[in-house]
């Protein structure tokens, strides 16, 4: 079974650049991987995906057909890619491949809201299957971005069934105490808070501390692994953590 790869997250959070740098770093280790492209409305790619649903579903073209505008067409166009799943998948298997990247449509809710997206994972092999979760740095740089990141990862991590891991994409544009602040945050609740209250003077204490109180108790997503696709930083621990869960730790057999 070849590993699968999902990255996921909200609109700008990088996953298409983290695709095109994590190929390329494991290419260095002498591994083959293979892209799929799974947004139908991407204008640009930094990569030149190896199997692209482009090809078989057309934004524009839905929008014709169906008489929708763009956001009516991006959900029509999600649902539709369940249809050619048998055909991804026979794409993906007709590869001597290590690794199978996949992109996910820039949209999170069309993705991870949207019965399609589970059925794609279902008949793509959950076995082999691992999701990569991208936290966009520039939202976390806040307590509020934070604690709003946290309850968005949280609902897309309960639709899924398979490994989960967390990064903090373009971290790169972190300065030193915004690093520092998160890590506090991740580590102490009442540093949160603080923040919080420093942040919004005028937020309701005890509302806040439910708020809190509650992504803290409901966080089983763990410390996140700052990432950057411009300097490589964690490609390293990216790739340690995917042979830890598809290999036992060790390295993956070459193809």
């Amino acid at each position: 079974m070849i590993p699968k790869i999902y990255f996921v997250g909200t609109a700008g959070a990088g996953k298409s650049t983290m695709v095109n740098a994590f190929k390329e770093w494991i290419t260095q280790l002498s591994y083959d991987a293979i892209t799929v492209n799974l947004d139908p409305g991407a204008e640009y790619l930094p990569y030149t995906p190896d199997i692209d649903i482009r090809e078989d579903i057309s934004l524009e073209g839905v929008m014709s057909e169906y008489n929708l505008g763009p956001n009516g067409a991006q959900i029509v166009s999600a649902d539709l890619m369940v249809e050619d799943v048998q055909k991804i998948k026979d794409l993906v298997e007709s590869y001597d491949s290590d690794y199978v990247l996949i992109d996910a449509p820039g949209q999170l809710e069309l993705f991870a809201f949207r019965e399609s997206s589970r059925e794609i994972i279902r008949q793509m092999d959950p076995e082999a299957s691992s999701m990569i979760y991208l936290f966009d740095a520039s939202l976390l740089k806040t307590a509020s971005g934070y604690i709003s990141s946290h309850f968005l990862a949280m609902s897309v991590l309960t639709r899924f069934s398979i490994p989960f891991l967390p990064v903090i994409s373009k971290a790169d544009l972190l300065v030193p105490e915004e690093r520092r602040n998160i890590s506090k945050w991740e580590s102490n609740s009442g540093e949160l808070l603080e923040s919080l209250r420093e942040e919004r003077a005028t937020i309701d204490i005890q509302f806040a501390e439910s708020i809190i109180s509650s992504v803290k108790s409901l966080d089983i997503i763990g410390a996140k692994l700052p990432i950057s696709s411009v300097n490589s930083e964690g490609l390293d621990q990216l790739y340690s953590y995917l042979q830890g869960i598809l290999e036992g730790g060790e390295d993956l057999e070459k193809r």
